[in-house]
């Protein structure tokens, strides 16, 4: 019997303690975080409110899993967050690829006017379905749910089954998902997300440095508890792009990189506006990317 990913969980375990912390110190509010998580983690979250619980949480929580994975999921999502604000109102709908408990479609406005299309793994979005229908008084009528494994199904055509339109703008936000596929894999969304795309249309993905996945950890040091990490939960890293090739990557692809940002360049940014001396790592990416004119 397949069950909801174990890295799902633990983004929402990060993203509940940070909406835990006391405005303005936190970057995000995701009050909805704790309906995905264990009983035992929903129990912890709802003391987290106070403070030297919370703290004592995060020490340990760090202790465990190395300095750079709490820290770095807290800057991208508070980065991806604020591109989303930024580009969706140039964009008719929205694809969360990889959805996991991302609720984003839930919490930010510039998204209740939007279609939004969540993709991801069928037994991960049965918990995240039980989940909403707890707290929400019904779901959001503008998210379609898509179940699609990326290793073997046909995406394009599982998005256009579910309504999805090739001849709307769109935004595809892939998160937290590349690092666990095989090359095959990712080179073949990348096709089918440029096909699927009409020019002015948005990529917003992630990816880790590939040289962790081969002999770079002298480089990020932090890196060694953090594998360790996924392995142990069974979903390890198998992929990683190397930050000097990702604009021909994507020009191969169809799309012209915007940005680059590590999550030690991110975190740097916000944490240091609210007075906080949290440190991501630069071994995390967010990529922003638009469609060439042409498919």
């Amino acid at each position: 019997m397949q069950t909801a990913s174990r890295t799902a969980r633990l983004m929402a375990v990060q993203r509940g303690l940070e909406s835990s912390r006391p405005s303005p110190k936190r970057l995000f509010e995701d009050r909805l975080a704790r309906s995905f998580v264990s009983p035992t983690w929903r129990l912890a979250l709802g003391g987290a409110r106070f403070a030297p619980i919370r703290i004592g949480l995060e020490a340990a929580y760090d202790l465990v899993g190395g300095p750079g994975p709490r820290a770095s999921a807290i800057a991208r999502t508070r980065l991806i967050d604020d591109l989303l604000e930024e580009f969706a109102p140039w964009v008719d709908q929205i694809v969360i690829l990889g959805a996991g408990f991302d609720t984003r479609p839930y919490r930010l406005r510039c998204l209740s006017t939007r279609r939004v299309f969540e993709v991801d793994h069928s037994d991960t979005q049965k918990a995240k379905r039980s989940g909403l229908a707890q707290v929400l008084d019904s779901e959001t009528s503008g998210v379609a749910f898509v179940p699609v494994d990326f290793e073997t199904d046909d995406l394009a055509e599982v998005l256009l089954g579910a309504g999805f339109s090739s001849e709307q703008t769109t935004l595809f936000l892939w998160e937290g998902v590349t690092q666990y596929l095989s090359a095959e894999a990712v080179t073949a969304t990348l096709r089918v997300i440029r096909h699927l795309s009409r020019p002015k249309s948005f990529l917003l993905f992630t990816y880790v440095d590939e040289s962790v996945i081969t002999d770079g950890l002298a480089n990020f040091p932090e890196a060694k508890r953090w594998l360790k990490g996924v392995r142990k939960r069974s979903e390890p890293w198998i992929f990683g792009i190397d930050p000097r090739e990702v604009a021909r990557l994507l020009t191969d692809h169809g799309f012209q990189l915007i940005n680059d940002v590590s999550t030690r360049e991110a975190g740097n940014r916000y944490f240091s506006l609210v007075g906080r001396h949290d440190r991501g790592s630069g071994l995390y990416h967010v990529v922003t990317a638009c469609t060439l004119d042409s498919r």
